[in-house]
């Protein structure tokens, strides 16, 4: 940004330079004006005062009487006379003539100090200005750095003025795109990531059911027993897809952030109930028992369906890594500062390395079975977080692992 090509400066400096100009020249006519009528004043005062003298002494000649302007009072004698009046001077050896000469050197002073401070004042202005033009020539400079990705800004200088407030917000607008623009590449690659495990979770039950299809449309002779087991893995493999949809979808609602949650108070013990009763069947199955610890006054505040689909994928889990003749426990305690919640099995545990991955998306565990694709997990971890929840796993090998889910109550 050049300086001296600045319309809004040449603008400034223009009318600055024509305001001084004119009061300048207003100063000027007003203290001329003063002048005359001074000098209008003195001229009678003298003309009087001769007059009188005149009249007083008329055998004095006209050049004594005009010698007396000219000339010096040492004596101190006229002072006196007129502090006795009421009059004080100031200063003494002070002719008319020489009064009047003062008047005209003081009149050119005051013209010259307007003069020297108008040009201090356009002198400040410029230097100011330019100083200003410099900075924001600065600040331009740095957001066509950020346009071109580089996101430092050197804030040790500032100042405490309005360019240094521009630059600090500029700093904070920098800061917020750089953390956007890396949120935007974080989310490209999530999604990558997703589509391409999706895409692997998908195939191999797809590819299955072609398989089957294909074997049952061709051997039409087929057993009925074989064709009979065959439907029935193709039915197994559908639900499953079907299921990982379902999920697929729910997350991405979340991470849209289309669902709106519904809170209320809800008692943790008829949460609890129906998650057990929707997996009764289940557990029957694995043959575990599914057992409740939860007291009738316990309550959180949250969304009820959104709430029942994270513990059903909590629970599950747990019915699923659980020994047959097993127990998976669902407790609840609460006191000042939160509600505590688990979920405890009995398996076989999970190592510490393992728990770092364990809700992450599409992370299967060694232990984890054949049917699973790591992703009930992280949906609840997803819905408890959307509820301000907090979830953590605790878990030892050989003894199970215990899910605890904290609802804080400030919240």
């Amino acid at each position: 940004m050049k300086f001296y090509w600045n319309r809004e400066v040449k603008r400034l400096m223009a009318v600055s330079a024509v305001i001084f100009f004119l009061g300048g020249l207003c100063c000027e006519l007003v203290i001329a004006g003063y002048c005359r009528r001074l000098d209008r004043e003195f001229n009678l005062a003298v003309a009087s005062m001769l007059d009188s003298v005149k009249q007083s002494y008329p055998a004095a000649s006209e050049e004594e009487l005009l010698g007396l302007l000219g000339g010096n009072a040492d004596s101190g004698a006229g002072e006196r006379l007129l502090g006795q009046y009421g009059v004080f001077l100031e200063g003494k050896g002070s002719s008319f003539v020489g009064l009047k000469s003062m008047r005209a050197g003081f009149c050119g002073t005051i013209s010259a100090v307007l003069l020297v401070t108008g040009g201090t004042f356009l002198m400040i202005l410029f230097r100011y200005i330019r100083h200003r033009q410099r900075e924001i020539g600065k600040l331009c400079g740095y957001m066509d750095e950020v346009e071109r990705g580089n996101f430092s800004l050197d804030i040790s200088h500032n100042r405490d003025d309005e360019l240094s407030g521009l630059k600090n917000e500029l700093y904070k607008l920098t800061i917020f795109l750089k953390e956007q623009a890396q949120t935007a590449t974080d989310n490209r690659r999530a999604l990558a990531d997703a589509v391409a495990d999706i895409s692997h979770q998908l195939k191999t039950p797809l590819s299955s059911v072609t398989v089957l299809v294909d074997n049952l449309s061709e051997n039409q002779d087929m057993e009925p027993a074989v064709r009979s087991r065959f439907l029935r893995e193709v039915s197994n493999q559908l639900s499953g897809v079907s299921w990982l949809v379902a999920v697929l979808l729910k997350l991405s609602r979340l991470d849209a952030g289309v669902v709106e949650l519904e809170y209320k108070p809800l008692s943790v013990r008829a949460l609890a109930g129906r998650v057990c009763r929707k997996l009764e069947l289940l557990a029957e199955w694995r043959q575990v028992d599914l057992r409740l610890q939860i007291p009738e006054e316990v309550f959180v505040s949250g969304d009820e369906q959104w709430l029942t689909e994270a513990f059903l994928n909590l629970v599950k889990n747990a019915i699923e890594h659980s020994h047959a003749g097993g127990e998976v426990l669902m407790a609840a305690e609460e006191n000042e500062v939160y509600t505590l919640i688990t979920v405890q099995d009995h398996g076989e545990g999970i190592s510490p390395e393992e728990q770092k991955h364990l809700f992450e998306r599409f992370y299967r565990g060694r232990s984890a079975g054949a049917d699973g694709v790591g992703i009930g997990l992280s949906l609840a971890k997803e819905i408890i977080a959307r509820q301000e929840g907090y979830i953590a796993v605790e878990s030892d090998h050989g003894e199970g692992t215990t899910f605890l889910i904290k609802f804080f109550k400030c919240h």
